[in-house]
């Protein structure tokens, strides 16, 4: 036996004098292992925690209700405790399965990542990669995804657009690859290169006093109303926004607030403020709506392609490459 696990390089991998106490840590940590419950039995969990709703959860997973019925059965039964409460009226979830919910679904999304990242690793510049970018950046995102295609071809580029705070937050939980964002809103452990100093523009509806003027300055802002991005998914932008206004004494009068690009640039078609948004527009400008340049030297903001350190992959890296060409800053942490 011993002949054997020595030709397996068992044996020979394991320290003098540390056999025992590694065998024990090994057992341990098998045991742990043995211990966990079925991974299917935990995306069954997970669908009736987010739905609340055992039919509406059936409907997720495409199963049949009584499966479901029974793979939370069967997982209480292997954990040793209830993780619902069930009444003819309503599910709701004990302290002991709210626990559980947070914290299985953050290891599942990670273990998602690592299957995901392994089959990076094997296939080499084949697999998937998942790219998040924010509104201002679109159009960095939509070229260089492009430009990545034709380089490899053999690759799946997959987009998701989502707030600058959100790219940052997928980033560091390995559900995102790269994503185009706002520099001011990269974590300290990402890494990024900055892709483009974009200028602010004015957008107003047409017809607006100013929307005429060729060009204007920041201080001709001043009186005027503003629509802006909500403090709870566009808040750096915000805050962007905020401190070029500063800079030429005043801040905006924020009339009304949207949480997604879309409805903020509604609201000004619909002259209900005016609003700054990024130069990029410009080349797919939403009808009914009108773009004067600022003068203001200062009136600027950086688009970055942010990654994490740990996570790498072949693919992230062969990205990371065909972007520094168009970089205009170094690699650097954010």
């Amino acid at each position: 036996m011993e002949a054997l696990e020595r030709e397996a390089g068992v044996v020979d991998t394991i320290p003098d004098g540390q056999s025992n106490a590694n065998f024990g840590q090994i057992d341990q940590v098998l045991v742990s292992i043995a211990r966990l419950p079925n991974l299917t039995h935990l995306r069954y969990f997970l669908a009736v925690c987010e739905t609340l709703n055992f039919r509406e959860a059936s409907e997720r997973l495409h199963v049949a209700q009584p499966a479901v019925t029974r793979a939370i059965q069967m997982l209480e039964s292997e954990l040793g405790y209830r993780l619902f409460e069930r009444t003819t009226r309503r599910v709701s979830l004990t302290p002991a399965g709210a626990h559980l919910f947070r914290e299985a679904n953050a290891a599942l999304a990670q273990l998602t990542a690592a299957v995901r990242d392994a089959k990076q690793y094997e296939l080499g510049t084949a697999g998937e990669l998942p790219i998040g970018y924010a509104g201002v950046a679109s159009g960095s995102a939509a070229s260089f995804g492009a430009r990545f295609r034709d380089a490899y071809p053999e690759a799946r580029v997959v987009m998701y657009m989502r707030t600058s705070e959100e790219c940052s937050t997928l980033l560091q939980a390995g559900q995102l690859d790269v994503a185009f964002m706002l520099t001011a809103a990269c974590h300290s452990a990402l890494r990024h290169r900055v892709v483009l100093h974009e200028r602010f523009v004015v957008l107003m509806a047409k017809g607006h006093p100013l929307s005429s003027r060729a060009a204007l300055s920041l201080c001709d802002l001043s009186d005027h109303e503003f629509v802006m991005g909500g403090q709870s998914r566009l808040k750096i932008f915000a805050s962007l926004i905020d401190d070029v206004c500063r800079s030429a004494g005043f801040l905006p009068k924020v009339v009304e607030e949207a949480n997604d690009t879309a409805l903020l640039m509604q609201l000004v078609v619909l002259g209900r403020g005016i609003t700054l948004y990024g130069s990029e527009i410009v080349a797919n400008l939403p009808a009914g709506l009108a773009v004067v340049p600022l003068v203001d030297e200062g009136a600027a903001f950086d688009v970055s392609v942010a990654w994490s350190a740990r996570r790498e992959t072949p693919l992230v890296t062969k990205f990371v490459e065909l972007v520094s060409g168009a970089a205009v800053d170094g690699d650097s942490p954010c």
